[in-house]
């Protein structure tokens, strides 16, 4: 069995092609247990993250539960201009927030917006108000799309702020062990969430592209 400072390599952890040891192991644990929580939140919403991405018309329909429930958004500094959103539906919950399909009536028509609204303790609530828009559109269901990919952008930020969280604690308390191996063991976990996401929502999104230009060349007469 393999060797390093001595010690031997025995201990495997999950997307980790190598195997650590005890000393190494220890230090994975400790690290890994300080970003457990945000980890957990991560896979969550990449599960949530399917359904989004290959239902997406389920999501822009309004769901009974949210009828006559409304969301305010600030919109200046001064916050003398906001806006009020009916909402149709919950497009993801995270640990700290919900993100909801709305919409509202403009002088040009029906407005579609996904809109974020925070927990009223969260500290962003406290500095920016309760809620902030994160995309607007005239048509729900490319909203809702538009929302799933921009998610991924959001796991991959995630995935990234809590590798660097660990990398913090493991060089605070073992850079004399040399821990690069357990920092990268950490990073390719985090990453195998994230491109596990990335690889579903890319299907989901070249399946529905597909068979829009099918339908649309059947709509037309044309050759498929």
């Amino acid at each position: 069995m393999l060797k390093r400072n001595g010690e031997l390599c025995k201990y495997t952890v999950p997307d980790f092609i190598g195997k650590l040891t005890s000393a190494e192991f220890d230090s994975y644990n400790e690290a890994f247990g300080a970003i457990r929580e945000e980890f957990d939140a991560l896979v969550e919403i990449k599960n949530e993250l399917k359904d989004l991405t290959s239902n997406p018309s389920v999501f822009a329909i309004p769901d009974d539960k949210y009828t006559n429930q409304t969301v305010e958004t600030q919109h200046s500094d001064r916050g003398d201009l906001n806006l009020t959103w009916d909402i149709r539906s919950c497009l993801l919950k995270l640990t700290h927030s919900e993100i909801f399909l709305c919409e509202r009536m403009t002088p040009q028509g029906k407005q579609y917006g996904v809109v974020e609204r925070y927990d009223s303790q969260s500290t962003y609530a406290h500095i920016n108000g309760n809620a902030r828009v994160l995309l607007v559109g005239d048509d729900p269901l490319d909203v809702v799309r538009d929302c799933a990919v921009n998610a991924e952008h959001t796991l991959r930020f995630m995935a990234s702020n809590m590798v660097a969280h660990a990398q913090t604690i493991v060089w605070q308390r073992y850079a004399n062990q040399n821990p690069a191996r357990v920092i990268r063991a950490i990073s390719e976990r985090c990453a195998q969430a994230v491109g596990e996401a990335h690889n579903e929502i890319q299907e989901q999104i070249l399946g529905q592209r597909t068979a829009r230009r099918m339908m649309h060349r059947q709509s037309t007469g044309q050759s498929v």
